[in-house]
């Protein structure tokens, strides 16, 4: 009944706005400009994103997905239940944390795939990172669409990474950025000579100036607390999920009806 897949909700009144949207082919962007009015979007009352201060620069990225090119050219890990294009694209190996080489690179989501929560060992994933110098990069491309607390004050993260596609549902228009003390990375190289598409950038400035980055949970939150109660459904932090013994469920259509 339910997709396994995190499918974005089709909300009307951004469908509407972007409907309406009007192009614009000469436009170009600031990046820095465009980053510092992330870092401000960022700020709402459902998903506190803690210490993001802590990195000087954030470059932009096609989504999380080119994100992970800051790291990818690393032996790179990733945890059972993450978000597939690591292993479909072969550029990360599955593993425990406990088995990940020392000065290894982990890739993980927050909120975790699997479920739209932390993952359930995130503290003792961070302590392990610690002691044997592992390097992590989170994936939050669902905070958009969540409720919740990121703290990136740990000294073993290096990188956090966000994306429009599940807040907006532009997906196909992919924009994000990623943050991170590196100065010489394969973003900051496309970002410095603009090689950007300034359309999508100039739509996802637009749709910042126009929706909270928790509209869609302010929205959502109580369908979703209806709609998982009326399937026996245990409650995400992500709204697009309810979970079944722990596996998400993707409620977004039903959602898009109510």
């Amino acid at each position: 009944m339910f997709s396994s897949k995190a499918i974005a909700i089709s909300d009307n009144e951004i469908k509407e706005f972007v409907k309406q949207f009007k192009w614009n082919s000469d436009c170009i962007h600031s990046p820095l400009n465009f980053v510092k009015k992330h870092r401000r979007w960022l700020r709402n009352n459902s998903f506190y994103v803690l210490n993001l201060d802590k990195f000087k620069h954030g470059y932009i990225t096609a989504g999380c997905t080119e994100a992970f090119n800051e790291v990818y050219k690393e032996p790179c890990y990733v945890l059972n239940g993450e978000y597939t294009y690591h292993r479909d694209s072969q550029m990360a190996q599955e593993s425990l944390v406990q088995n990940i080489p020392i000065g290894g690179r982990l890739i993980i989501s927050y909120p975790f795939a699997e479920t739209g929560n932390p993952h359930r060992d995130w503290d003792s994933i961070l302590q392990i990172c610690s002691q044997r110098k592992i390097r992590v990069f989170v994936d939050a491309c669902l905070a958009g669409v969540s409720i919740g607390k990121l703290d990136l004050n740990h000294p073993s993260i290096t990188h956090v990474a966000f994306s429009f596609s599940k807040a907006f549902g532009t997906g196909f228009q992919r924009t994000g950025v990623v943050y991170t003390n590196r100065e010489h990375t394969p973003a900051s190289v496309s970002n410095a000579h603009l090689y950007l598409n300034h359309m999508n950038i100039d739509l996802h400035m637009n749709l910042m100036e126009n929706f909270s980055s928790d509209y869609i949970v302010q929205k959502y939150r109580i369908k979703q607390t209806d709609i998982c109660a009326k399937h026996s459904l245990k409650i995400s932090d992500c709204v697009l999920f309810g979970l079944d013994n722990n596996v998400r469920k993707c409620i977004t259509r039903e959602l898009e009806t109510q």
